[in-house]
């Protein structure tokens, strides 16, 4: 089974879902860069609720930080556990490179926004260099591709059929969600259609959040030995916070000392960054809590952690590392 949906935007305004004959989801734009915020969203997210449709925000990408238009999307969205998509295209002088594109799903996931897709089409996906796209799969990310082999009409009529060029794998994966035109006929309007090949049912299972803000369903807990002896370093590895397909949420690091006070240098290893974070001079005192080196969870992406033993390297030092799966 083939299932069919529309990707709007206030191109579209005044569009009524309810009109939208073949329409078994929805794609609406909320934002682009950290400029603009499109004046109809709210109003679809509304409509589609009503009527029980599955709705995908998404998010034009520009070459501003990351972080910021991650947080301009979160303030627009209205539930974040909504799935969404970035929408990965040159507009003007900007082209958008793969380590932009993963910049922004890293600081979505970061906000705790279920972003789920990529449209990443093949001509812009060739123009950038064809480069592997395993890197969003480790993130829960799929592929959308686009291609319009021609015709208009409803999207049924116009659906070029599941072995479609559009469903052919580039960049190491398959897609997901296939944009075979911009030309479909329906609710009064010509809409661009986009092909899903299986249920609504489907569909929502496949963009159920594993790193937005689902209650926490598996806590895990690791603890060791902080080496003792002067200069002695310990390396722990803990799960990527917020990163990657196994779908863990937040880390936690902390640091237990018994008979005295121990001081340690801690480092860690971020993906992408390298060593992004050095706390030089971390005191542990067997008197008082565990300390948290970094007052929180870890920060996303998280490879690993450098313990490094400096004054009263004898004393006994344990580690514990806290973290939960989503």
């Amino acid at each position: 089974m083939t299932i069919f949906g529309p990707d709007i935007s206030s191109y579209q305004s005044g569009l009524s879902l309810s009109r939208l004959a073949d329409a078994a989801f929805v794609i609406a734009k909320t934002t682009e860069g950290t400029y603009y915020t499109d004046a109809d969203y709210q109003t679809w997210r509304g409509q589609a609720a009503q009527l029980g449709r599955p709705f995908i925000w998404y998010h034009f990408l520009s070459g501003e930080g990351p972080t910021a238009q991650a947080a301009h999307t979160a303030a627009n969205v209205g539930d974040k556990s909504l799935p969404g998509m970035l929408d990965a295209e040159p507009a003007g002088s900007y082209t958008p490179t793969l380590a932009q594109i993963l910049d922004y799903v890293d600081a979505a996931h970061a906000v705790g926004l279920n972003l789920r897709l990529v449209y990443l089409p093949r001509w812009v996906w060739t123009q950038i260099g064809s480069p592997d796209l395993s890197a969003l799969t480790d993130r829960g990310v799929s592929l959308v591709s686009s291609q319009y082999p021609g015709g208009s009409g409803g999207p049924g009529s116009i659906y070029p059929g599941d072995g479609a060029a559009g469903w052919q794998p580039y960049g190491g994966l398959t897609p997901l969600i296939y944009q075979f035109t911009n030309q479909a006929s329906d609710g009064g309007q010509t809409l661009d259609y986009n092909a899903y090949r299986g249920t609504s049912a489907d569909l929502v299972a496949e963009l159920t959040s594993t790193n937005g803000t689902e209650d926490d369903d598996m806590p895990a807990f690791a603890t060791g030995v902080i080496e003792p002896g002067d200069g002695a370093v310990t390396v722990v590895l803990p799960p990527p916070a917020n990163y990657g397909g196994a779908g863990w949420g937040d880390v936690w690091f902390s640091l237990g000392a018994d008979f005295g006070t121990a001081t340690v240098r801690v480092a860690i290893f971020t993906h992408g960054q390298g060593w992004s974070h050095i706390y030089e001079d971390v005191v542990v005192d067997a008197a008082a809590d565990r300390v948290n080196p970094f007052g929180g969870p870890l920060p996303t992406g998280v490879q690993k952690i450098s313990v490094a033993r400096r004054s009263n390297p004898d004393v006994p030092l344990a580690y514990l590392v806290e973290a939960v799966h989503r």
